[in-house]
This record gives C-alpha cells, sequence and structure tokens, in this order.
C-alpha cells in the first residue's frame, strides 16, 4: 500500500510502498478515504512523545481517518465490512497510523460515518472535536460567563468556540487579526489580535472586573499564567498542550486542568449528532493530497492553520 511515513525523528518523510496491516482483536482494517492532521503528527515527527508511547519505524503519521471497513477482527461487534466509519486509530503505539491507503484502528475509537458526511469532513472532526469537547466540559461553561480562548481559530479552537457559545459564554477569541469575522463567525462575541499587542493587557483593559475562565490551545505557559491572574476566584483554567500550572492557580481558588482529546465512539456520536442537527459546524477544511503529505504537516507545524488540514488518500 501507498503510506506517507518517516524512518527516525525529525526526518521530513515521504510516501513509500508499505505492508497492509492486519487488524488485531478487537480491531478493524479501514480502507482510508481522508486522513486528518494534529499537532499531535508533528510532535511525533519531532519526536516529543518517545518518551511516553512506543513508536514503530518506519512511523506512517496520522491519527484521524474516515474510510471503509475493510477487515474485522476478533471481537469486534456492530461493525461489518463495507461499513463507513470515522475515528481516531487508538492504540497504544505510533507507526500505523492513517497516512496510508489502509490503516487498522480500535474499534472503540471509531463509529458509522453518518451519509450526510463526506469523508473529508468526518477526517475533521475527531481528535480536535472530541478535544474541545472535553475541554468545554472541563471548565463548566455557563450563560453569561467570559472565556478567554488562545488559539480560536485552530482545529480545536474551532470547535470550542462554537461549543462554549452554546452554552451561553461570551468567548474572547485571541487569534490574528485577519482570523477575527471567522471566530465571530463561530459565535466569538470579541476578538484580540496577539500581534497587535500583549493578550493579557489587552484583556485586563476591555474586561477590568476580571475573567471567568481560559482555554489555551496554543501552549505559551508564560502567557496562560498572565491571563490565569484574570481568571476570578471559582473560575478555571485549562490547556490542550500541557501549560496550565495546576498548584499556582489552586492556591488563587481558581481550578486548573491539562486536557486530554480521549477519543471513544460515545464522543464521536456526540459531535456527529450536534453537526447533523446545525448546532455546531464543521470548521474551515484545507485539503491536501497524499503525495502532499509533507507539505500538509509542514503547514500545521506553523500553528497558524485556520480550521483543519484534511489529506485526502481516494
Amino acid at each position: 500500500m501507498k503510506a506517507f511515513a518517516i524512518a527516525g525523528f525529525g526526518e521530513e518523510g515521504s510516501v513509500s510502498d508499505l505492508p497492509v496491516p492486519e487488524p488485531t482483536e478487537g480491531q478493524l482494517r479501514v480502507r482510508v478515504a481522508a486522513a486528518g492532521l494534529n499537532p499531535f503528527d508533528v510532535a511525533v515527527v519531532q519526536g516529543y512523545l518517545k518518551d511516553h508511547m512506543e513508536h514503530r519505524f518506519p512511523l506512517v503519521l496520522g491519527m484521524d481517518a474516515s474510510g471503509t471497513v475493510d477487515a474485522v477482527g476478533e471481537g469486534v461487534e456492530g461493525l461489518a465490512v463495507g461499513d463507513e466509519v470515522f475515528g481516531s486509530v487508538g492504540k497504544a503505539y505510533l507507526g500505523e497510523g492513517t497516512l496510508a491507503e489502509f490503516t487498522t484502528v480500535s474499534a472503540g475509537t471509531v463509529t458509522h460515518k453518518p451519509s450526510s458526511f463526506d469523508h473529508t469532513v468526518a477526517a475533521a472532526i475527531p481528535t480536535a472535536g472530541v478535544t474541545a469537547l472535553n475541554m468545554a466540559d472541563t471548565l463548566v461553561l455557563s450563560n453569561g460567563q467570559t472565556v478567554v480562548v488562545i488559539g480560536a481559530t485552530g482545529g480545536v479552537g474551532s470547535y470550542f468556540v462554537q461549543l462554549a457559545a452554546r452554552r451561553g459564554a461570551r468567548v474572547v477569541a485571541v487569534c490574528r487579526g485577519e482570523n477575527a469575522d471567522y471566530a465571530r463567525g463561530l459565535g466569538a462575541a470579541d476578538a484580540i489580535d496577539y500581534s497587535a499587542g500583549d493578550v493579557a493587557d489587552a484583556v485586563r483593559s476591555r474586561y477590568p472586573d476580571g475573567i471567568d475562565a481560559v482555554a489555551d490551545m496554543h501552549g505559551d505557559a508564560e502567557q496562560l499564567a498572565e491571563l490565569g491572574e484574570q481568571v476570578s476566584s471559582g473560575g478555571r483554567v485549562a490547556s490542550v498542550v500541557g501549560a496550565v500550572d495546576i498548584e499556582t492557580l489552586g492556591a488563587r481558588g481558581v481550578e486548573g486542568t491539562n486536557v486530554q482529546g480521549r477519543v471513544t465512539t460515545e464522543s464521536l456520536e456526540v459531535l456527529s449528532g450536534m453537526i447533523e442537527a446545525g448546532e455546531i459546524v464543521v470548521p474551515e477544511i484545507h485539503t491536501h493530497p497524499l503525495a502532499e503529505a509533507g507539505e500538509a504537516l509542514a503547514a500545521v507545524g506553523t500553528g497558524h492553520v485556520r480550521g483543519k488540514i484534511v489529506v485526502t488518500v481516494r
């Protein structure tokens, strides 16, 4: 099969011929139609996870996919060959990713693809959407609360802004000025251009009585700490990139959490149901063919992608 893989950490990677993987117990093999990219994939290339997960080289990148079930491992129920599914790989090791014509996935981290979604749309949902959903649940946002969202127009941010706005929060989107209208279209009530000056100063000027929460998708610990000082006692701060100083915030009566995007069948069904009902929309999508997977990863690595990047495999 054709697959985009790296031979070692820090390498650019290339499309090559690799063996088709076989599903083990509890797994499915999926013929991939589209693969969604995430900052996690860039972290894998850079070796940031080498002490936390097993890596199998040549390492096929990609966590999210949409496609058609091609084979079913032992113990799998409710899914059969020919079913269209989407989700995340859900494996304890890295190496058999979704930037390939075929991949293996855990049956517990995929679900049936709604017929109203094309594969490109479905591949843009799993990791980013579930992470945003976990973030919104962690921050326990309610009507009238003010939440500052750092990285509001990326993949996770695009979902989170919508989820927070639907819960009645006043969303303050931190993004580039050119993306302000996009953020407002997702439900943000206000936007701060991080390139125009100090974000913490801007928030303090606009919201002198303080804020209720901060959602961080960027990972600047110093900036997050400065914003955390403006969160009222009883408020919450959460980061998807591990930037929260839980102890320091706790001393001020603010709850801090480093959130993870654990994809499950149930969380995918919640998100797809909301999208089908028109309650939220899939972020802006930029597509690349498998032959341009390297360029797509490089774009994700800039940290400036608006919405999601999806690699089309067939």
